[in-house]
């Protein structure tokens, strides 16, 4: 008889929920969408878009130097120096989430008739390459410019994403660094998540300055940046541990 794999790991998967209450609901999240985490406690996210670029490992450096935990949406199929950075960031306990293949405009899109197959036509290829990189499957995203809609979160749920847009995001904007820097402080709370850019081929100094300016103030504050699965609760075990590469 010939051994399924996929049978086999949905049967431990079951054997684990039975053994662990914790998992109980761990689907739950498909196909929800969030813009903020518990406002008690202490936990907050960074969250960065568009990457990994060059602003990546100046910024992992960054995180680094003071215990940070960041959520990074990929786009595309990093390689090069990208897929070290992203496999850089995964190794030092950062995630990875989906942000699609090539960043198209759904505003557009909305009228096409095949807009649902498109999307997760989008998905596939960032989940496995996240998935290559990384050691496992995302279940997280983010649409591009942050769409939402109802159709959207069919899709997310059947290909198994909880939706996770943000609470204040500015440095993408023609603000001045003050009036951005005063914008991520105010937003700066339990709960609160917080989008920066991380992706491009040049080094975005803003990037690292607001991120530098808002990991000063949250240790003020005994606020902790965490990844968003943990902020939010969102996982299934069989699916946040590394993925044997054995065939």
């Amino acid at each position: 008889m010939r051994y399924n794999r996929s049978v086999g790991k949905s049967l431990k998967a079951i054997l684990i929920c039975l053994l662990v209450p914790a998992c109980a609901g761990a689907q739950d999240y498909a196909g929800k969408f969030y813009t903020a985490g518990p406002s008690t406690g202490t936990f907050f996210a960074l969250t960065y878009d568009d990457g990994p670029g060059a602003t990546t490992p100046a910024l992992l450096d960054l995180l680094a130097s003071s215990g940070a935990k960041a959520t990074f949406f990929i786009s595309g199929r990093p390689s090069g120096k990208n897929l070290s950075a992203l496999q850089r960031a995964c190794a030092e306990g950062h995630l990875a989430a989906n942000h699609t293949l090539s960043h198209k405009n759904y505003f557009k899109l909305a009228v096409d008739p095949d807009k649902d197959k498109i999307l997760a036509a989008e998905l596939e290829p960032t989940g496995k390459a996240i998935e290559k990189a990384c050691g496992y499957r995302p279940r997280i995203m983010r649409m591009p410019n942050g769409y939402s809609r109802d159709w959207v979160r069919k899709v997310a749920r059947a290909e198994g994403y909880a939706l996770v847009n943000w609470t204040y995001g500015s440095d993408w904007t023609k603000l001045s660094d003050e009036e951005m820097t005063a914008g991520y402080l105010k937003a700066l709370k339990p709960g609160a998540i917080l989008l920066f850019h991380d992706g491009g081929g040049k080094v975005r100094q803003r990037t690292l300055r607001l991120t530098r300016a808002v990991l000063a103030e949250a240790a003020k504050r005994g606020l902790e940046p965490v990844t968003l699965d943990r902020l939010l609760n969102i996982g299934d075990i069989g699916d946040t541990i590394p993925i044997s590469s054995g065939k």
